[in-house]
């Protein structure tokens, strides 16, 4: 916590006050469970340096990796659990100061202006009135927030009872490599009907949730610095080389160096 009021109190006035930012440095045990489900008055920028965030709202899974920004929107009704010994920065802004930004959790890939942005403001005394350049940079922060990543890392669970027991059970083993015509047994559904009422629900293929799903699981297993080898297996590819391509073509990079990135200043 930087220049931030220690006495508990004082910081819950803070945070109902109309005070346009409240800035924290965080950071977590290395796996938590799952928060129960909750909403915040203020919306909020979290800036992850280490581990992984995820996050759940209504029928949508969000993964926010470390060196990435996240947005969560004020009075969004969530839960999220951490991974990998989530650390980094969070920034809240008044209900005021989100007028015009996202509804709905989002992440920023690039994300080197954010970090610096949440950098500087970490540094301010939070009782001291906003300068114009204070207010020059929030106005920044604001216009950031606004564009984020057009591919986010979100997964749609099917609400429809027979489509959530396939979503279910894929789930719980990413791995499980039956058919196509097998899950639509298991949803008691000829093929056909399974391929279009599933896409129908998430938005995209079966085989497309599939992998996006198992790419949700190696990224939570690799937070959890578990080798590419170990991951590529647990989530149901024959060979490392096929997991890296997957993961190349998701993501644009491969899993090696997709945790690599920003240091904070005096890290090593």
């Amino acid at each position: 916590m930087f220049l931030v009021p220690k006495d508990a109190e004082e910081l819950r006035r803070l945070y109902e006050s109309d005070m346009p930012v409240l800035a924290f440095a965080f950071k977590r045990r290395a796996v938590e469970d799952w928060a129960p489900e909750h909403s915040h008055l203020r919306g909020q920028l979290v800036a992850l340096t280490q581990g992984l965030l995820i996050v759940e709202a209504g029928s949508e899974r969000w993964m926010f990796p470390s060196q990435r920004c996240a947005w969560i929107p004020p009075n969004c009704r969530h839960a999220a659990r951490s991974v990998g010994g989530a650390a980094g920065s969070m920034v809240h802004l008044s209900p005021e100061m989100c007028r015009g930004l996202p509804k709905t959790p989002c992440m920023f890939n690039s994300s080197e202006l954010l970090f610096a942005i949440v950098r500087r403001i970490l540094g301010w005394d939070l009782r001291q009135p906003l300068n114009p350049a204070k207010k020059h940079l929030i106005a920044m922060l604001r216009d950031e927030i606004r564009q984020p990543d057009q591919q986010p890392l979100r997964l749609t669970i099917p609400r429809e009872e027979r489509l959530a027991r396939v979503a279910d059970a894929l789930l719980d083993d990413v791995g499980d490599d039956r058919t196509l015509d097998a899950w639509a047994h298991v949803a008691g559904m000829a093929r056909r009907t399974f391929m279009r009422a599933f896409s129908a629900q998430v938005g995209m293929s079966f085989g497309r949730w599939r992998q996006q799903a198992r790419l949700f699981a190696a990224l939570e297993m690799l937070a959890q610095r578990k080798s590419v080898t170990e991951v590529a297996i647990a989530v149901g590819y024959d060979s490392v080389s096929a997991f890296i391509e997957m993961f190349r073509t998701m993501l644009g990079t491969t899993p090696q160096t997709y945790f690599r990135g920003r240091q904070e200043p005096g890290h090593k």
